[in-house]
């Protein structure tokens, strides 16, 4: 009985496994092929060998745009894991709670080109309302997308609202921690930083490891959207990613083998950013075994 569940379980899978080996695994392999030949999509392709990684190095936009796109994850991803982390803490009891959910979900739900126009009224440096609150409080008004030092802040501030799926997990997560731990510690004296430090923190650090595991991965590719919308990369480069560097190489350009080599040195990017979310669950003790963060 049990073996012929399991076994309905994995034919219901079947169709998400096709549709990850085609849509990721197979383009995924084509361009590391891709990366080896000169191809411009008008012409037969040419073998050079390695020669598109060296010439996607040197390219000066590439390291510029490797540096921009870990800005706008190595910060905003512990943020929005912590934004998350104390919205549904904040949702999780209260008469406003219902409200407070629908608040923090609905700019995930919202879609990109409609989420950028928003942001691009909100940082707007003459009538935009965030510089009309810090003028009224006698504050200095940066010009934002306007300024190449405030850019990728700017982006990095509009990201930081897109918390809606994390914030589930997050509710999800605490619903699961008995109430006894959290009574238990109020009896004794503790205060609600001292829960939230001291009992909800070390229950949950696995579960905001994996978000933030999750959301260095989705940074680097939501940031080149949110990029691309609110400044075209610019002004002066300060906000143009490696996605970017990939689709003007491939669509600007056609050179479609050094977009190949430069969407691999992405891979790479990505893979040492989730070993690294790895090394420091591993360094913390989050009880949590190998195979089991690993899945």
């Amino acid at each position: 009985m049990n073996d012929g569940y399991e076994r309905r379980l994995k034919r219901l899978l079947l169709p998400y496994g096709m549709g990850i080996g085609l849509l990721f695994v197979v383009p995924a392999i084509l361009s590391f092929a891709l990366a080896f030949f000169r191809y411009d999509a008008l012409s037969p392709p040419r073998f050079v060998g390695t020669l598109n990684f060296p010439l996607a190095r040197t390219d000066s936009l590439f390291s510029l745009s490797v540096f921009n796109s870990l800005a706008l994850v190595i910060l905003p991803a512990p943020l929005r894991v912590f934004g998350a982390f104390l919205a549904a803490r904040l949702a999780r009891g209260g008469r406003l709670r219902h409200l407070l959910r629908a608040a923090v979900f609905l700019p995930a739900a919202m879609p990109a080109s409609a989420f950028a126009l928003a942001w691009l009224w909100i940082l707007n440096p003459l009538y935009g309302p965030l510089n009309r609150l810090l003028m009224a409080l006698s504050l200095s008004a940066p010009g934002w997308l306007s300024d190449a030092q405030w850019a990728r802040p700017a982006i990095a501030l509009a990201l930081l609202w897109l918390v809606g799926e994390g914030f589930l997990v997050c509710l999800a997560a605490l619903y699961d921690v008995p109430r006894d731990l959290e009574d238990a510690a109020a009896a004794d004296g503790a205060g609600a930083g001292a829960i939230l430090r001291y009992v909800l923190l070390p229950l949950l650090a696995p579960v905001l490891l994996l978000l933030m595991a999750r959301d260095a991965v989705l940074l680097l590719q939501e940031s080149f959207t949110l990029a691309w919308l609110l400044s075209g990369g610019g002004p002066y480069y300060a906000t143009y990613t490696l996605p970017q560097f990939i689709y003007e190489a491939a669509f600007g350009r056609l050179d479609f083998g050094v977009a190949s080599a430069a969407l691999w040195a992405l891979y790479v990017v990505t893979g040492l950013l989730l070993i690294l979310v790895y090394l420091v669950a591993r360094q913390w003790q989050v009880g949590l075994s190998e195979e089991e963060f690993l899945l």
